[in-house]
């Protein structure tokens, strides 16, 4: 089995996307919600570790999470996850 560590940039990420609901589209419901799963659909890299596309000639592998991209890296026997971004930002500037 895996081990998933997040990078200081995709906590900050999380915590971005869980404000950016809870008080800018004001519905903590879904914020909580969102809090909730996420965790649980990252967790299934732990034995999947290659189920997500790899993006384009990089390292680098994505899966989705609703409308979030969730980007990580898979090294010796961990899980790296690296980024989350929204479906419509431009991430392939930052990867």
């Amino acid at each position: 089995m895996y081990r998933i560590e997040y990078s200081e940039r995709a906590i900050i990420d999380l915590n971005d996307i869980y404000n950016y609901i809870y008080y800018d589209l004001v519905n903590p419901i879904v914020a909580i919600q969102f809090r909730k799963k996420i965790p649980k659909s990252i967790s299934n890299l732990q034995i999947f570790p290659y189920m997500g596309k790899k993006y384009n000639k990089t390292n680098f592998r994505y899966i989705y999470f609703k409308n979030y991209l969730i980007i990580y890296l898979v090294k010796n026997q961990n899980v790296e996850i690296q980024a989350l971004f929204h479906k419509r930002q431009n991430f392939k500037n930052v990867i």
